[in-house]
C-alpha cells in the first residue's frame, strides 16, 4: 500500500491498526476520511473502477476488421437479436452505457455502410431515443435516474427523420425478400428464405414500434424534429429541418440588411412616412414568405404513415379581401411573438391505426421468438454479455457509464428477450384497444390501470400515462376530463340530490358551488393517483399513502355538500330536521368518497403482497383488517349504493308514469337498473366470501404458530403491538372505522382465546370458514371471463379446505408446510403441504 507523491510503504502500520477489528469495521484517521476510504475501495476494483481493463476500447473499425460486414447471415441475425436483448436490459433498469451502447454500431450510425446494419442501427437508436423521451416526459422513473440518463450521446446525435429510417428499413426488407428467393432458387434450400425472413422480421418490428408510438404519443415527445424552427429576420419562422442551405439564407439576409438605409431615431408620424414604412414591412413580409415557400418546396415528402396537416394558404383568392388580409398580417407582425398566434390542434391518440399495427406487431414478435434459433450460437450455448459478437464490447461506452455505485447488470438471453418483446407487444395491443372503453366511469378507469401496471414495464406504463393524458388533464386528448367519469360514477351509484334535476338542491347556487369544489378536489386526486400507476410498485405504494390522506381531507368537502343538502331540503319541507335520514340519498357523496377510500386501502395492501412485504407471523392482524374492516365496509358501501338507487327510482316520476310515449324510456331505465343491481349483488357476495376467506386464514395462521411451523420473533405482546402500529401507520389520520388499534384487534378477534382453544376445534372452525366462502362463490356465475377472479378464489378455498383436513390427519414432521401465493391473486394465499 502506497500513499502520497513519495510513495511511502505504509502496509505494516496499516495492518497493525487493523488488529482487533471486527468484520465491517474500518480504519480512519483525521486525514483519511470515509470519502477517501470509499475512493480507495473504488480504485483498481474491476466492478467499481470503470477504467480497469479499458486500455483498448473496441471501435467500429475493429468490429469491421473482425468480420462484421461478412456474408454470415446467422451472425447478422444474432447481432440484431443481441441488440434487442440489450434494449430489454436497459428497460429493466440498467444504464445505457452498460447495455445498448455496448454495441459500437449504435454510436457510429453515420459511419455504417452495411445495407442491413445501417437501417437497423438507425432504427434502434431512434427507438431508444423515443422511449427515453417518453419516460422522461412522463416523469415516472424516480428510481435509478442516473441509470436512465442518456448522457451526451443523445445530445450530440443528428437524428434522421422517422419516415426516412422507415423507408430505408422497408427497402432493405424488400431486398432481403428478393435475396432469399434468389438463394433458395440457386440452392434449393428453404433455410435461405427462413433466415432472410427472420432478418426482415427484426426490421419490421422496429418500424412497427416507431409507427405505433407516433400514433399514440404527441409529436413533441416522439419526433426529435418537432417544431424545431429558426428565425432568419422578421417574424417568419422557418423549420430548420425543412431548409437545407441555412447559411446561404442567413448571408442573403445579412447582405440586404447592410444595404438598407438606417432610419432616424425620431419617428416621423406623417402619413407619407407611415405609408413608406407600411410598404417596407410588406416587402419584408414578401421576402420572408418567399423563404418559407422555398423551404416548403425543398422539404422532404411527408411520411406515408403519419401525414402532416397542410396549413391553409393565407393569401385570399378574392382581390377585394387582400387589403384586409395585409392589414391583419401587419397587426400580427406588431406582436412580440406572432408564432404563438396559431394554436396547434389538440393531439388525440389514433387508436384505430395503432390497433391494426399492434396486431401485426404481435405476429412479428412471435415470428422473432420462433426464429431466434436460426442465429449463431454463443460459446457453450451461452449468450452472456455478447462480447463474442463482433460489435459488442462491455467497455465500448465506458465514458457513458454513470458515476455511481456499480450495479450488477443482468443480460437476458436472446430467447428471454424475444419472450419479453412478445409480452410487450401484447401490452401495446391492449393499450390500443382498451383505454377508450375504460373511461366510462372512475371505477373502470382505475381498474384497467391497476390490472395493466402489475406486469408492465416502464415503457408501457409510461405509454399508458401519455395515452390517457397526452397534453393535460383531458382524457385521451379529447374534451373529457376526469371530472366526467367521476360524476358518472357518482350519479349512477349514489345519485346525490345536487345532481337530481327534480330536486331543489340542484338549483341551489351555494350547493352547486360546494359540489363543484368537491368535484375539483376529487378530480385533482384522481389525476394524481392515476399518474402513480406509471411508477413501479414501490413508488405506487408510497404515493398511495399520500393519496389516503388527501382522500380523507376530501371528506370535508363532501360533508359541506351534505350539510347544505340537508339545509335546502329542510327549507323546502321535503324532510324535517329530526329525520334527515328521510333523504333518499342521505350522505350519498360521503359514501362515495368512503367507498373509494376503502378501495385504495385494499390496493395498498395488495401491492404489499405483490412486493412480498408481509411475513406469515403478521397474518393474524393483516387478514383480520382485510376481512373485518376492508371487505365488510366495502360490502356496506355497495349495499348503501343499491339502496340509494332503488329509493331514487321509486321516487322518480318516470317509475310511475302511464304515458305511452315514455314507456320505452322507462323500460330502458328499468333494464339498466336491474343490470346494475346484478353487478352490485355479485360484488356484495364476492366481498362476503373474501371476509370469510380472511377469517379462515387468521385461524390457519394461529394454527401454524401454535404448531411451531411459523415462528414469531421474541419480544412478547409489546413487540407485537409495535409491529401492528407500524403496519397500519398510513391509516392513522383517517379516523374510525378505518383507523384501528391493537386493543381493537385483540378484542374483535379474541386472538388470545384462539391460542387456548383445542387444536382440532380451531382447525374445524377454519375449515368451516372456507366452506362457507366456497358456498357463496358457487352461487356466482364463474364461467364468464370477467368473473375469472371468483373462479380463482374458489380454487383457493378448496385448497385451504384440503390443507385443514391434512393438518388434522397427518403428522407434519419432515414435511414442508408453507403459504403459496397465486400469481393472479397474491393477496389470498393457500396453504400447501408437501
Amino acid at each position: 500500500m502506497e500513499t502520497g507523491a513519495g510513495k511511502e510503504d505504509v502496509s505494516r502500520e496499516f495492518f497493525k491498526l487493523c488488529e482487533g477489528l471486527s468484520v465491517g469495521e474500518m480504519v480512519t484517521t483525521p486525514k483519511f476520511t470515509l470519502l477517501e476510504v470509499m475512493s480507495a475501495i473504488e480504485l483498481m476494483e474491476p466492478k467499481m473502477d470503470v477504467g480497469v481493463g479499458a486500455s483498448h476500447l473496441k471501435t467500429l473499425d475493429d468490429a469491421i476488421a473482425d468480420g462484421l460486414y461478412g456474408d454470415d447471415m446467422p451472425m447478422q441475425l444474432a447481432v440484431m437479436d443481441a441488440t434487442l436483448a440489450m434494449v430489454v436490459a436497459w428497460l429493466e433498469g440498467s444504464s445505457l452505457g452498460t447495455t445498448v451502447w455496448t454495441n459500437v454500431m449504435l454510436a457510429n450510425v453515420a459511419k455504417i455502410t452495411h445495407p442491413l446494419f445501417h437501417p437497423f442501427a438507425a432504427g434502434i437508436n431512434l427507438l431508444v431515443r423515443n422511449i427515453y423521451s417518453l419516460v422522461n416526459n412522463v416523469g415516472n422513473l424516480e428510481e435509478l435516474p442516473e441509470d436512465f440518463n442518456p448522457q451526451n450521446l443523445f445530445n450530440n446525435q443528428t437524428w434522421m427523420h422517422r419516415r426516412d429510417i422507415i423507408i430505408m428499413m422497408r427497402e432493405q426488407m424488400h431486398a432481403l425478400e428478393r435475396q432469399g428467393a434468389s438463394w433458395s432458387k440457386e440452392t434449393g434450400s428453404r433455410r435461405a428464405v427462413e433466415i432472410c425472413t427472420a432478418c426482415s422480421a427484426r426490421l419490421e418490428f422496429v418500424t412497427l414500434m416507431l409507427d405505433i408510438m407516433s400514433y399514440l404519443m404527441p409529436p413533441e415527445i416522439e419526433n426529435p424534429h418537432f417544431d424545431h424552427k429558426i428565425y432568419v429576420g422578421g417574424h417568419e419562422p422557418i423549420s430548420e429541418k425543412d431548409y437545407e442551405d441555412l447559411e446561404k439564407l442567413r448571408l442573403e439576409d445579412a447582405e440586404e440588411q447592410r444595404e438598407e438605409p438606417k432610419e432616424d431615431t425620431v419617428e416621423d408620424t406623417s402619413p407619407g412616412k407611415k405609408e413608406h414604412k407600411k410598404n417596407g414591412k410588406k416587402q419584408k413580409r414578401k421576402k420572408n414568405k418567399k423563404h418559407a415557400k422555398q423551404a416548403k418546396k425543398e422539404s422532404p415528402k411527408t411520411s406515408p404513415t403519419k401525414p402532416e396537416e397542410e396549413k391553409p394558404n393565407s393569401s385570399s383568392a378574392n382581390p377585394a379581401e387582400s387589403e384586409d388580409v395585409d392589414d391583419e398580417e401587419e397587426y400580427m407582425e406588431d406582436e412580440d411573438d406572432c408564432s404563438s398566434c396559431d394554436d396547434p390542434a389538440q393531439f388525440t391518440p389514433n387508436f384505430q391505426f395503432a390497433a391494426v399495427l399492434s396486431d401485426r406487431l404481435i405476429q412479428i414478435s412471435h415470428l422473432i421468438k420462433n426464429t431466434v434459433i436460426l442465429g449463431r450460437r454463443g460459446p457453450d450455448n451461452e449468450d452472456g454479455d455478447y462480447k463474442w459478437l463482433m460489435p459488442f464490447d462491455s467497455k465500448a461506452c465506458v465514458r457513458m457509464i454513470p458515476a455511481c455505485f456499480p450495479r450488477s447488470v443482468k443480460y437476458p438471453t436472446r430467447m428471454e428477450a424475444a419472450v419479453w418483446w412478445t409480452e410487450c407487444a401484447q401490452r401495446i395491443y391492449d393499450l390500443s384497444r382498451l383505454p377508450p372503453k375504460s373511461t366510462k366511469d372512475i371505477n373502470m378507469l382505475f381498474f384497467f390501470a391497476q390490472q395493466f401496471t402489475v406486469k408492465s414495464c416502464v415503457f408501457t406504463r409510461s405509454l399508458l400515462q401519455v395515452i390517457m393524458f397526452p397534453t393535460d388533464a383531458h382524457l385521451m386528448g379529447g374534451n373529457t376530463t376526469c371530472a366526467e367519469p367521476i360524476e358518472d360514477s357518482l350519479k349512477n351509484n349514489f345519485m346525490p340530490q345536487v345532481l337530481d334535476k327534480d330536486s331543489p338542491v340542484h338549483d341551489d347556487p351555494l350547493a352547486r358551488q360546494l359540489y363543484l369544489n368537491f368535484l375539483n378536489q376529487m378530480s385533482k386526486l384522481a389525476v394524481n393517483v392515476y399518474s402513480s400507476f406509471g411508477c413501479n410498485l414501490s413508488r405506487q405504494r408510497d404515493r398511495l399513502e399520500m393519496a389516503l390522506e388527501e382522500l380523507a381531507h376530501i371528506q370535508f368537502y363532501a360533508g359541506q355538500v351534505e350539510k347544505r343538502t340537508d339545509e335546502v331540503m329542510i327549507a323546502a319541507k321535503m324532510i324535517d330536521s329530526s329525520g334527515k335520514e328521510q333523504n333518499s340519498s342521505f350522505h350519498s357523496i360521503a359514501s362515495f368518497v368512503f367507498h373509494n377510500l376503502v378501495g385504495i386501502i385494499h390496493y395498498y395492501f395488495e401491492l404489499g403482497f405483490r412486493m412480498d412485504l408481509f411475513v406469515p407471523y403478521e397474518f393474524p392482524y393483516i387478514f383480520w383488517f382485510l376481512g373485518e374492516i376492508d371487505a365488510k365496509w366495502m360490502m356496506t358501501t355497495m349495499e348503501r349504493s343499491q339502496e340509494i338507487q332503488l329509493n331514487y327510482w321509486k321516487g322518480s316520476s318516470l317509475s310511475t308514469t302511464l304515458n305511452q310515449r315514455r314507456q320505452k324510456e322507462k323500460q330502458a331505465r328499468e333494464a339498466d337498473l336491474k343490470r346494475r343491481f346484478v353487478v352490485h349483488q355479485f360484488n356484495v357476495l364476492n366481498q362476503y366470501a373474501i371476509s370469510l376467506i380472511c377469517e379462515g386464514i387468521v385461524k390457519l395462521s394461529v394454527i401454524l404458530i401454535r404448531k411451531g411451523i411459523v415462528r414469531v420473533p421474541d419480544g412478547g405482546d409489546e413487540a407485537e403491538r409495535l409491529r401492528f402500529e407500524r403496519r397500519f401507520e398510513p391509516l392513522q389520520n383517517l379516523g374510525p372505522p378505518l383507523n384501528v388499534n391493537y386493543e381493537q384487534f385483540k378484542a374483535k378477534t379474541r386472538i388470545d382465546e384462539l391460542y387456548q382453544v383445542e387444536m382440532n376445534d380451531l382447525i374445524d372452525a377454519a375449515a368451516e370458514n372456507f366452506n362457507q366462502a366456497k358456498a357463496n362463490l358457487e352461487q356466482l356465475d364463474n364461467t364468464v371471463e370477467q368473473n375469472r377472479t371468483n373462479f380463482e378464489l374458489l380454487q383457493i378455498t378448496k385448497s385451504n379446505m384440503v390443507a385443514c383436513r391434512l393438518l388434522k390427519m397427518m403428522n407434519l414432521e419432515g414435511r414442508k408446510v408453507e403459504w403459496t401465493y397465486p400469481e393472479q391473486l397474491p393477496m389470498y394465499p393457500y396453504l400447501s403441504i408437501k
